[in-house]
């Protein structure tokens, strides 16, 4: 990445959250953009309405966040030089890497951790996890993604890892107006196909597929959530919807569940998910079924099946502030019927991904779910993501997870 070449100018009383450390900048702070912006933006410096740099970043005329920011400048009494990408590159990823290693990651009976989470790391649109011997980078920024072969090039450097897997959601690709991506490459930078990487969470280990999988692969930022729920689980009946490769149900299981029933409308995830009940040796009382969760919730309202412990952990309903109300209107219909399957004083851990869905959007929801029901709704835990899921304390909305621990009566 080259010096700026362009100048973002804010619009009169856009400043403020720029002084202090918001990563973004929406279009609708923008005043006017000088330079050649072309068809996809590039390095840029920000400036308020009287020209005073506030810091630089990466301009997309494509995205609504139309500047993700690098670097900021905190006063107008020191002369601000913006600082090239690779040697900001290289600094955050060795000092995300170090606070890493001071949390404990890996550890003991873990080495799958998240390196990397965006904003919270101070490298906007860029998310790592390390799965083992494997660097999962997801692209979800244009900067990020213009820029791969150097990100890739540094990670690998940092972490040392073996494969190196690149990934741009369909998500991003709508949003930052960049190609839908999922390649891994070798140490030799060699294209290698059909990956897959064997990781261990508090003692479980999982396989996964690198290829077929979803956003990173695994989703480590439910991995305390995975061990707190399991410890409640011992001799009980346990559904997992939306299983995914098998956390929470595998988990339950090892922790002494008495029986576990998975479900997910993906073939290959479901495959995984089996796949790994047997490399714990539980798939004697693990049971892996496609299917889509809602049917088959509604299904086992009408046998009058019910379950002593449920985990509901749908995929992300909300991409973006206009679709608030439908995605609570889905996750309404998911819970009810989740909690007309719990059995007598049960537990349910259910569970959104959704930055644009606020907690008290969510607790509201399951209110409003167990009404249908003609029940109370308990509220036991508020669970969210762990320790390497950072989140800058100026951008809240990067706490994205909410995981509620409910009964009702």
């Amino acid at each position: 990445m080259t010096q700026p070449h362009l100048t973002v100018e804010l619009a009169r009383g856009k400043s403020k959250p720029l002084w202090l450390g918001h990563p973004w900048v929406f279009s609708g702070a923008i005043h006017r953009v000088k330079g050649d912006v072309g068809d996809t933006g590039g390095p840029c410096l920000v400036v308020d309405e009287r020209g005073n740099a506030l810091g630089s970043g990466f301009y997309n005329p494509h995205g609504r966040i139309s500047v993700r920011m690098l670097e900021h400048r905190r006063s107008t009494d020191l002369v601000y030089e913006p600082r090239p990408f690779p040697v900001l590159l290289r600094e955050r990823l060795e000092a995300a890497m170090a606070r890493r290693a001071m949390l404990g990651f890996p550890g003991e009976g873990t080495d799958a951790y998240r390196l990397v989470n965006a904003e919270g790391d101070l490298l906007p649109g860029l998310i790592v996890d390390v799965l083992g011997p494997v660097a999962s980078v997801q692209l979800n920024a244009r900067a990020m993604y213009e820029q791969r072969d150097l990100v890739a090039r540094e990670v690998r450097a940092v972490t040392g890892a073996d494969l190196v897997s690149l990934t741009v959601t369909e998500t991003a690709s709508r949003l930052e107006a960049i190609p839908v991506m999922g390649e891994t490459y070798g140490t030799r930078g060699e294209l290698v196909k059909n990956a897959s990487v064997d990781v261990v969470e508090h003692g479980v280990r999982y396989r996964v597929n690198l290829e077929t999988s979803q956003k990173t692969g695994f989703y480590v930022d439910q991995r305390e959530n995975r061990k707190r729920f399991a410890e409640l689980c011992g001799g009980q009946r346990v559904l997992d919807a939306y299983c995914y490769v098998g956390g929470f149900g595998i988990s339950a299981a090892l922790a002494g569940a008495s029986r576990v029933t998975q479900v997910d409308s993906s073939k290959s995830a479901i495959s995984q998910a089996q796949q790994n009940a047997e490399l714990n040796a539980v798939d004697d009382r693990v049971e892996a079924i496609t299917v889509d969760a809602v049917n088959f919730l509604k299904d086992a309202q009408a046998r009058g099946q019910q379950w002593d412990r449920i985990v509901c952990d749908p995929p992300k309903l909300a991409q973006g502030r206009g679709h608030v109300d439908e995605a609570l209107k889905k996750y309404a219909r998911i819970n009810t019927l989740a909690m007309g399957a719990l059995a007598p004083g049960g537990l349910m851990l259910t569970c959104s991904c959704s930055r644009h869905v606020s907690e008290s959007d969510f607790a509201r929801m399951l209110t409003e779910a167990g009404h249908r029901l003609r029940k109370t709704v308990q509220i036991y835990g508020q669970w969210s993501q762990p320790e390497d899921h950072p989140v800058l304390s100026v951008a809240p909305e990067g706490r994205y997870l909410k995981a509620f621990l409910i009964g009702v009566s």
